[in-house]
């Protein structure tokens, strides 16, 4: 788990404080949602984390006590792909960062320490 935490500490901590102030969005079911989370609320920005509605409530949960009052957990579809797609609406039309869970040379770094 801790190794998630630090590759999107390591992405987000990286961003201008342009980006930083219209926020991030990511998608995940997992520890990448909770890393996340958590880097929000330390770095004072704004997170969607977009998990699908089937995600269990403990990791929903988990996800608001990491995150706080910044981190907004939006449920959305049947399965990873589509809340995928409601996360890259949200890199879209809202002008936030993607925090991928892998694929981004930052979170790469991140993990690997």
């Amino acid at each position: 788990f801790s190794f998630k935490i630090r590759g999107a500490y390591n992405k987000m901590a990286h961003l201008s404080s342009e980006e930083l102030e219209k926020g991030v969005v990511a998608c995940s079911a997992g520890n990448h949602a909770q890393g996340v989370a958590l880097s929000a609320k330390m770095l004072g920005c704004r997170a969607v984390i977009v998990m699908p509605l089937a995600t269990p409530a403990i990791k929903v949960n988990s996800v608001r006590v990491h995150g706080g009052p910044t981190v907004e957990v939006r449920l959305f579809g049947n399965n990873y792909d589509e809340a995928a797609a409601e996360a890259k609406r949200l890199e879209n039309e809202e002008g936030m960062t993607m925090i991928h869970p892998f694929d981004d040379p930052y979170v790469i770094a991140g993990q690997g320490t």
